[in-house]
């Protein structure tokens, strides 16, 4: 579960914030008085941080996320291009202690079109449909694992192991990170792969449990 620790910025703070960034993120406009503020630091960026602007005159959900810093706004959309564009900004620092926080926060904040990776780690991070029976609940639960580092592999990618609800399944999958832009060679595609720095890519799937009683979110939203 991603754990990110916001602080509320107070209301002289947030309207100069507000103020500094509304060029920068047009024609995204946000409602002076009416809009809350928070930010976060990530460990894998020095400069940017990360900030969830809430704009109370609209019905929730309501919260509109970004990095920033002085100069410099990405304002985030569910893809993955927001976050690859700013790892090569900041640059992202990538190493054993950043690489499970930058995965967990990737697949939070990545919602793909066909569905989303949950990286589920503990029983109470399930969440399960009304109808889910206490068996089902028991075989996840003994599937389950925490994010695991494996180190840098043969391809020179940051690895690492997971367990993930995609749809209404469970699967254990390798986690590829790219420490730095390059080429790896794909041995299913018989050509090298190219990787910007911080590009991820699931590998060695593994089906562990299906037809789950779990929700399915639906694609996202502006607010996902």
């Amino acid at each position: 579960m991603i754990d990110l620790k916001f602080q509320s910025l107070d209301a002289a703070a947030t309207e100069k914030f507000l103020a500094e960034i509304a060029s920068e993120i047009a024609p995204v406009k946000l409602t002076s008085g009416k809009t809350s503020v928070q930010v976060t630091d990530v460990p894998f960026y020095d400069e940017f941080k990360f900030y969830a602007l809430s704009d109370s005159t609209l019905p929730q959900p309501n919260t509109r996320y970004m990095f920033y810093k002085s100069g410099d706004a990405s304002m985030m959309n569910w893809t993955n291009e927001p976050i690859y564009s700013v790892n090569e900004r900041a640059p992202i620092k990538l190493d054993r202690k950043t690489c499970i926080p930058y995965a967990k926060f990737f697949f939070h904040y990545v919602r793909g079109q066909l569905g989303r990776f949950i990286i589920v780690e503990k029983p109470e991070e399930v969440v399960w449909l009304s109808n889910a029976n206490a068996k089902e609940k028991a075989d996840v639960a003994a599937k389950l694992m925490p994010v695991t580092y494996n180190g840098i592999g043969r391809d020179n990618l940051f690895t690492l192991s997971a367990t993930v609800v995609f749809k209404n399944a469970l699967f254990k999958t390798d986690i590829k990170i790219a420490p730095y832009e390059m080429d790896v060679f794909d041995p299913e595609l018989g050509a090298p792969e190219h990787f910007t720095i911080g590009q991820m890519k699931l590998t060695n799937e593994d089906l562990l449990l299906e037809e789950l009683n779990v929700p399915i979110d639906p694609p996202p939203g502006e607010f996902g």
